[in-house]
């Protein structure tokens, strides 16, 4: 990501708080609570905590989701970056933490890592949002917090239980979708992830601060299809990235536009200037679709199924399409498990907290590229 930058752009970064499925309640005794009173401080410090996350074993090691009485458990050890997850955590900046007298009720949602010698807890959040880890092995028990750090790595509470709700997203994925065919390695998840990363970002010196937007493959995650010549043309380019809006300067092409726009303003509702219009004209040349159809999916605007010329808002003179949008919100998909079989990768998302449908995309080497085949919900029973 590579997982723990935070950048100043206004992506919102929302943790799940949905149960991740419906079984009955089974109540787990030996689950450390927050309730009651704790006065005794910590046994386990910071370096026993250095240690148990260095010497885990996954062999045998379980990861549970707690939510609202009912509980899920995988074998941690699933997830293609299982190992990758234990040493996130052992990079991170640690601090012990002595839990107040009288706790809060917020610990409801949590993710619980067991092994035979140790049990780790880590709370969605906790007292004051502190959202600590509860440690217990066989010597004694510790309290910890992450402590927001911004040198050398940017380092905020909130990862702890991201870390672990992604691992166990993995974990519960690969225990859904495996099948016959070769799981991906670590280094290759890594490589695809990044493939499909919806969002770009950069530091802009004369703004002073990180500037981002959608990449193209996002416009690709924007609905589903069991082949991309069903792709609709709207979802496609609403987010898609522009080759310009139209601005000061361009008050001929946007003349050109506004006669197919009709887009009127004002008491005497008269046609919308540049400068009136209430939302950006982004330019999206057919030239430059159809070189980001071939890229990742060896499509062009006249192969689809459906008349993108008419169904999209675009027009013959400049040979261009056109969108009007002011937000932000590009097509998504974060694979959390995949396989190989020969030159077909297939991957999954995590399922849904409450749908438990999870996305699927399907890829074929072509030369250096990588073509989408499909992209499309499957249901996790």
């Amino acid at each position: 990501m590579k997982r723990w930058i935070t950048f100043a752009v206004s992506f919102l970064l929302v943790l799940t708080v949905g149960c991740r499925n419906e079984n009955e309640p089974s109540l787990n005794a030996s689950a450390p609570s927050f309730r009651g009173s704790v006065s005794e401080p910590a046994a386990l410090d910071v370096s026993d905590l250095h240690d148990i996350l260095a010497s885990v074993d996954l062999f045998a090691a379980d990861l549970t989701y707690f939510c609202e009485g009912t509980e899920e458990t995988f074998a941690a050890s699933n997830a293609i970056r299982a190992k990758s997850y234990l040493e996130v955590l052992g990079a991170f900046t640690w601090e012990s933490y002595q839990p107040p007298a009288e706790l809060d009720d917020l610990d409801d949602f949590r993710y619980q890592l067991t092994t035979p010698d140790v049990t780790l807890t880590a709370w969605q959040s906790g007292y004051n949002n502190d959202r600590p880890l509860h440690v217990e092995t066989e010597e004694g028990e510790g309290w910890f917090i992450l402590p927001m750090v911004t040198e050398p790595v940017e380092q905020y509470s909130w990862m702890l239980y991201d870390t672990f709700d992604q691992w166990y997203g993995e974990a519960q994925s690969a225990a859904l979708y495996g099948g016959d065919e070769s799981p991906l390695t670590a280094e290759e998840l890594d490589w695809f992830e990044s493939y499909t990363e919806s969002t770009w970002t950069h530091y802009d010196e004369t703004w002073g601060g990180f500037v981002g937007g959608a990449t193209p493959i996002s416009c690709f995650f924007t609905s589903g299809y069991n082949d991309p010549r069903d792709m609709a043309a709207g979802e496609f380019l609403y987010y898609c990235p522009d080759q310009g809006v139209l601005e000061a300067g361009d008050e001929e092409e946007f003349r050109i536009v506004q006669e197919k726009l009709d887009w009127r303003v004002g008491e005497d509702n008269h046609l919308a200037t540049i400068g009136e219009m209430p939302v950006p004209c982004h330019r999206l040349p057919r030239s430059y679709i159809n070189e980001l159809l071939m890229r990742y999916a060896g499509i062009t605007v006249e192969e689809m199924h459906t008349n993108w010329l008419e169904e999209a808002f675009y027009i013959p003179e400049t040979d261009c399409f056109y969108t009007f949008s002011s937000d932000f919100g590009p097509g998504t998909f974060i694979p959390c498990y995949g396989e190989r079989n020969g030159d077909i990768v297939t991957l999954w998302e995590a399922p849904g907290a409450e749908s438990g449908v999870s996305d699927m995309l399907v890829l074929q080497k072509n030369g250096e590229n990588w073509h989408i085949l499909s992209h499309c919900p499957t249901a996790s029973t």
